[in-house]
């Protein structure tokens, strides 16, 4: 019997620096943008979240069908693939935000988060493709 390996079953720390730089690509351009910031600022959190839901979800297609229409037999990977791209996304996200003085961490910490998340949407897709680049 032929044993086939998915090549994508591991998560490792390549895998990290590829989703950290795709994230990079498209983050800091979107981040940059009064139209982020005014959004994050005048979106309501119920239409930040569907932005979030949307992204997570297109994100787990996107990682499905890079990889081939397979999951493989443990889904826990899958799973923490998606979920680790999308926080280390938001995560850049934030940075990104921060470095040009538009998180509001302190002020209003909610505007913040929601800029990120507004930020993470597109960066994700980005992060994802690279990461299936380096592969």
């Amino acid at each position: 019997m032929v044993e086939t390996t998915n090549k994508r079953a591991r998560f490792a720390r390549k895998d990290v620096a590829e989703i950290a730089t795709g994230a990079c690509i498209m983050a800091f351009p979107v981040a940059v943008t009064e139209e982020v910031w005014n959004l994050g600022a005048e979106l309501s959190g119920l239409h930040v979240l569907y932005f979030a839901i949307g992204s997570i979800t297109f994100l787990a297609l996107m990682v499905y069908m890079l990889q081939h229409g397979t999951v493989g037999p443990d889904h826990k990977v899958f799973v923490r693939r998606v979920f680790s791209t999308y926080f280390l996304t938001l995560l850049i996200a934030a940075l990104l935000l921060l470095g040009v003085d538009r998180l509001e961490l302190f002020s209003d910490p909610f505007v913040g988060l929601k800029r990120a998340i507004l930020v993470a949407f597109p960066a994700s897709f980005a992060a994802t493709a690279v990461d299936n680049l380096g592969s």
